[in-house]
This record gives C-alpha cells, sequence and structure tokens, in this order.
C-alpha cells in the first residue's frame, strides 16, 4: 500500500469516527430529552396519587438550607414504608440517608441506588414504626437528618 492510498483510508476513517460522534451526540441529546419528559410524567403521576413528594423549593424553605436537587416521597402500605430519594449525587447520598435511617433507628428490609447523570435514585422499604404513622411525620423526620 502507498502513502496516499494509506492516508486516504485513514481521512475517510477519521470522516467516519466525526459522523458516529455526531450520531452520538444527537442519541444523547434525545435520551436526555427523554429522561426529563419521563421524569416530569412520573412528577405529575406521583402528584396525582397524592403522595408525600416534597419539591426542592418545599424542602428549602422548611430547612432553609440548599439541598441541590433533593425530592423525597414515602408511601406507607401497613406496616412497611417505601421511601424514594432523588438527588445530586455528591456528597455521598447514600451514605446520608442509611445514616438518617439509623439515626431514627428504622429497620432497612430493602435498599437499591442507580446513578443517571449525576442523578442518585434510591429506594429503601423499612418497618415503620409506631411513631411514623403518617406520611408526612416520617418524611419530615428523614428531610431533617438527611439535609
Amino acid at each position: 500500500m502507498d502513502k496516499a492510498s494509506l492516508l486516504s483510508d485513514a481521512v475517510s476513517y477519521i470522516n467516519e469516527l466525526k459522523a458516529k460522534v455526531e450520531d452520538l451526540a444527537a442519541q444523547q441529546v434525545q435520551v436526555e430529552r427523554e429522561f426529563k419528559k419521563v421524569k416530569t410524567e412520573v412528577a405529575d403521576t406521583t402528584a396525582d396519587n397524592q403522595s408525600a413528594t416534597t419539591s426542592v423549593e418545599q424542602i428549602r424553605t422548611a430547612n432553609n438550607s440548599e439541598s441541590g436537587g433533593l425530592e423525597v416521597e414515602v408511601k406507607i402500605v401497613g406496616s412497611d414504608a417505601m421511601i424514594r430519594v432523588q438527588s445530586d449525587n455528591s456528597n455521598y447520598p447514600a451514605a446520608r440517608l442509611m445514616d438518617a435511617l439509623r439515626d431514627l433507628e428504622l429497620p432497612v428490609y430493602h435498599a437499591s441506588m442507580s446513578s443517571v447523570n449525576h442523578l442518585m435514585l434510591q429506594d429503601v422499604v423499612i418497618r415503620a414504626p409506631d411513631g411514623f404513622s403518617t406520611e408526612d411525620g416520617l418524611k419530615a423526620a428523614l428531610l431533617a437528618r438527611f439535609a
């Protein structure tokens, strides 16, 4: 293979890679749009179900602190409670949630977490003690210790 053919092939390959980068960037933008749309739909559905979701502004007002994108949802079913926390993936949110649960002496049956684009999603199932018979009471206790 002569130098001209080698350079021609290299230029073609670089152009193919540039096209792939552009396609992937377009796909990323589309995925981010879909993620925001799903997040909005989930928030709307949650609000329709009258769950105990707290918006960022409500948390800041209640705690007079900059929590930076924290959303907490609590649902109590029988003697169990499902806690869903959505926050920025900074300052070890999983450890902070587990510390809050430990401080409240709430036994954890199941915990899972996912990180997507600097966003931490945590789901925890606990046994709700008698002192926390309402979703708002449990949510307020968690927020007081989490933030």
